[in-house]
């Protein structure tokens, strides 16, 4: 979890997002996040990927939420709830997207591995890994793809 974060605020979106703000421990509705990230899609660089990011791209705002289950088994029923307090959040606050990370220091069943891969709403990206096996599985849409290629995923599992 510590290498996630600190890859986190190094940075490791920047191609992606500007994630700027970071909390720990966060409490939604019913929901604790070990990590909760906001931020926007338009990028601070240097001048000219500024002016290019200003005049072009557009300025949507994205989330990253991550739950550390440890040990404690993994359930579909979780992660559904998980999702849904995400999408609540999205709706919310009016998020073009966001990412949902699930650490897990157990193996990920079949089950999991099957909901995961298949998931493909647009606005939430969705991995699950595990930090004893290093198996990652990202949703199928472009934002659980960008998971492992933007958050260093694997990295941070030391894989």
């Amino acid at each position: 979890m510590d290498a996630f974060e600190s890859n986190l605020l190094r940075g490791g979106t920047r191609l992606v997002a500007d994630l700027t703000e970071f909390f720990r421990d966060y409490k939604i509705y019913d929901t604790i996040f070990a990590i909760y990230a906001k931020g926007n899609t338009r990028n601070k660089g240097l001048f000219l990927s500024r002016f290019f990011a200003w005049t072009v791209l557009p300025n949507y705002h994205v989330s990253l939420f991550c739950v550390d289950e440890g040990k404690t088994l993994l359930s579909t029923e979780k992660l559904r709830g998980w999702m849904d307090t995400v999408t609540k959040v999205i709706d919310r606050d009016e998020l073009k997207w966001a990412w949902l990370v699930v650490l897990s220091d157990r193996d990920l069943s079949a089950q999991i591995v099957s909901f995961v891969s298949r998931y493909d709403r647009k606005e939430l990206g969705l991995a699950v890994a595990s930090t004893t096996s290093k198996q990652i599985v990202q949703s199928s849409n472009q934002i659980g793809r960008s998971i492992g290629s933007q958050l260093k995923l694997k990295k941070a599992l030391g894989a």
